[in-house]
C-alpha cells in the first residue's frame, strides 16, 4: 500500500472543477454597460440624492476651466476655514440630480436652495486636493457662479451621475433630432 493519494485526471491534467469563477465588482461595473433606458428611469422624478456640505458659492467670469474652479474651490475653502474659526459650520445640504439638473436642497428644512437646469451648467471640476469635494459653474453669458460642494462619501458617483445625465440627455435630444430629420425627407419624397 502506498501513501499517494489517487487524482483523477483527463487529458494529462488534474481534474479541476468547472464552475466558473463570479465576476468581481469592478469587472461588472466595467461590463455592464448602463443604457438610455436605465439612465431615464434612474434619473426620472425625484433622481439620486448625495448628502453633502456647501462649501460656498463664487462668482466667476468664465463658463468654464479647470484653473479657474480650482481658484475659485481654494478661494471658497479658505472661506470657510477662516468661518470655521469663528464657530461656523457649512450648510448641510442634498445634491439631487434629476432629468431637470441639480438640485441643492437644506437637510433640515427641506427647502430647495438653488436650482439649476442641466443646459444652465457649463462646468463640472474635481478638487485636485480632496476626493470628498467637487464643483460645477452654471448660469448665462457674463453671470456664472462656481458651487462648491464636499460630499459625505467620495465625490466620484455623483460626478459620474452628472456626466452620465448629460449624456442621456444628449442622446435624447439626437435622438428626436434624427426622427424630425426622418420625417421632414420621408414627405419630401412622397
Amino acid at each position: 500500500m502506498s501513501n499517494e493519494v489517487e487524482t483523477s485526471t483527463s487529458n494529462g491534467q488534474p481534474d479541476q472543477q468547472a464552475a466558473p469563477k463570479a465576476p468581481s465588482k469592478k469587472e461588472k461595473k466595467k461590463g455592464s454597460e448602463k443604457t438610455d433606458e436605465y439612465l431615464l428611469a434612474r434619473f426620472k422624478g425625484d433622481g439620486v440624492k448625495y448628502k453633502a456640505k456647501l462649501i460656498g458659492i463664487d462668482d466667476v467670469p468664465d463658463a468654464r476651466g479647470d484653473k479657474m474652479s480650482q481658484d475659485s474651490m481654494m478661494k471658497l475653502k479658505g472661506m470657510a476655514a477662516a468661518g470655521r474659526s469663528q464657530g461656523q459650520h457649512k450648510q448641510r445640504i442634498w445634491v439631487n440630480i434629476s432629468l431637470s439638473g441639480i438640485k441643492i436642497i437644506d437637510e433640515k428644512t427641506g427647502v430647495i436652495e438653488h436650482e439649476h437646469p442641466v443646459n444652465k451648467i457649463s462646468f463640472i471640476a474635481r478638487d485636485v486636493t480632496d476626493n470628498r469635494a467637487f464643483g460645477y459653474v452654471c448660469g448665462a453669458e457674463g453671470q456664472h457662479q462656481f458651487f462648491a460642494i464636499k460630499t459625505g462619501q467620495q465625490a466620484e458617483p455623483l460626478v459620474i451621475d452628472l456626466k452620465d445625465l448629460f449624456q442621456v440627455i444628449y442622446n435624447v435630444k439626437k435622438k428626436e433630432e434624427e426622427k424630425k430629420k426622418a420625417s421632414v425627407t420621408q414627405y419630401r419624397f412622397y
